[in-house]
């Protein structure tokens, strides 16, 4: 169903020029932060073709994203199936509005197969178009400064494309999406004056995307209230004024969650969301200090908390099973909640969490490739850990300056890749490894000025190291 969440070629590049020949790498998170938008082939990321989305930072300046500074790839799939015209008068090709005379072309017409862009325009209100229900291919409303409604296509029923609204800064109304009954992705980018989501209420059960971005009058998600489940990407990002998602309440199921540099929000909350597909994105939220999702209950990816600087608790007390669970560079963060959280497939990786406290993975039996506890100062055991029995990758500790010893890791048995423990400070022994039995890898212990030398030496003897043992 979905054709794509990017716009076609023809579109985007007629929608840069009227918004003043931008980049193809928008910025969607101030001057610093970048996407990149490529064709994504036939091939196991999307068996039918679609597009790559590429965020990260700009670190060089260059105002190009390169590969080194992705952060993370979205993959958006073309579909089997596509929006076509039912009879009637047909308009075909790119249509191009940009004064109030050329909306006369689109005078009876009942559908267009192409692309609609209306941009540039002065007027404060879009003619009446009662004809107007299906087009197949993008409909973009852009840069058009005094413009307040979208009610001129309130009998708009079909888009194939994307319905992309951007720069439009005196948009307040969009109830006119009422009537929309199937779309590929919709995008509301840069319409500052846009305060709610009213006209979103039919939203129930969709396979459309939503991007929610850099909208700086935005301040609630009011008009998603009855959206239930998404098989599609939600992404929300650098919201200024965007203070609660409350709309969200009733989400139950979703693909992908992005919420990113939403400055004054200050929790994400989900009371509904059961299962997400794919991932859950929290980044740079500068006033965000709590995430909870009581009953969610498995994340198919991972769930990445990065760089929310006040973030001080996470709770998933109902979930079961994750791919990946990373919390990096989260400056307040003291307690990590998942206490009914049996297995991640792949990493948990706890990183540069200077107000670290508490761990609370106290069911967790088993991590399929890698654990990463580094750069964890006040951390002062691992008592939530206590059912952890293998670690399919490496084990690594490293920069802890508040762990004595090991206590809490009773139940661990082995590594199946390396294990590193390097420059924690307070390190005194391996005391609570009781059962740990063999490194599969390299073994290495350095830069931990208590820990005596011999005590390294007797902890590598007692065990069984398949690659090189260094200590120092």
């Amino acid at each position: 169903m979905r054709a794509s969440l990017f716009l076609s070629l023809t579109a985007y590049s007629a929608v840069l020029v009227a918004l003043g020949g931008c980049k193809s790498d928008v910025s969607l998170g101030g001057p610093n932060t970048l996407v990149r938008v490529e064709l994504e082939p036939t091939g196991p990321n999307c068996p039918t073709g679609g597009v790559a989305i590429h965020t990260g930072l700009d670190h060089d300046g260059d105002t190009f994203l390169d590969d080194d500074e992705i952060t993370s790839t979205q993959f958006v799939c073309n579909g089997s199936t596509t929006v076509a015209c039912a009879g009637g008068k047909v308009l075909k090709g790119t249509i191009a509005v940009r004064s109030a005379s050329d909306f006369s072309q689109l005078t009876g017409v009942n559908c267009i197969e192409g692309e609609l862009l209306i941009a540039g325009t002065s007027g404060d209100a879009l003619p009446h178009y009662a004809d107007l229900q299906i087009i197949t291919g993008d409909l973009v409303v852009a840069g058009n400064p005094s413009l307040t409604s979208l009610a001129g296509f309130d009998q708009l029923r079909e888009i194939g494309g994307t319905y992309l609204i951007q720069g439009n800064d005196a948009l307040t109304d969009i109830s006119a999406l009422t009537q929309l009954k199937r779309a590929s992705g919709i995008q509301l980018i840069g319409n500052d004056g846009l305060r709610d989501l009213r006209g979103l209420e039919s939203f129930v059960d969709i396979d459309t995307s939503l991007l929610i971005s850099n909208n700086g009058g935005l301040v609630s998600l009011a008009g998603l209230d009855n959206l239930q489940t998404t098989t599609s990407t939600l992404a929300i990002r650098s919201n200024r004024s965007l203070a609660s998602l409350a709309g969200l309440a009733g989400l139950r199921q979703a693909q992908l969650i992005e919420v990113s540099g939403n400055d004054a929000l200050a929790s994400v909350a989900l009371p509904g969301l059961q299962k997400l597909d794919v991932r859950l994105l929290v980044t740079t939220n500068a006033s965000l200090t709590a995430v909870s999702a009581p009953v969610l209950s498995t994340i198919g990816d991972f769930v990445r908390l990065d760089g929310n600087p006040k973030l001080a608790r996470v709770d998933l007390p109902s979930l079961l099973t994750i791919g990946s669970l990373l919390a990096t560079n989260n400056n307040s963060l003291a307690t990590i909640n998942a206490p009914g959280l049996v297995f991640a497939t792949f990493d948990v990786q706890l990183m540069n969490l200077p107000a670290l406290t508490t761990i609370a993975l106290d069911a967790l039996t088993s991590i399929g490739n890698d654990l990463a506890l580094s750069n964890l100062p006040v951390l002062a055991g691992l008592p939530g850990l206590a059912r952890l029995q293998s670690i399919g990758g490496d084990f690594t500790v490293t920069g802890s300056g508040g762990l004595r010893d090991f206590t809490g890791l009773g139940a661990l048995e082995g590594v199946s890749g390396s294990m590193i423990v390097t420059s924690n400070a307070q390190l005194r022994s391996f005391t609570g490894l009781t059962r740990f039995g063999e490194v599969g890898g390299n073994l290495t212990i350095t830069g931990n000025p208590l820990l005596p030398r011999t005590t390294s030496q007797a902890f590598a003897q007692r065990i069984t190291v398949r690659g090189t043992v260094t200590i120092n």
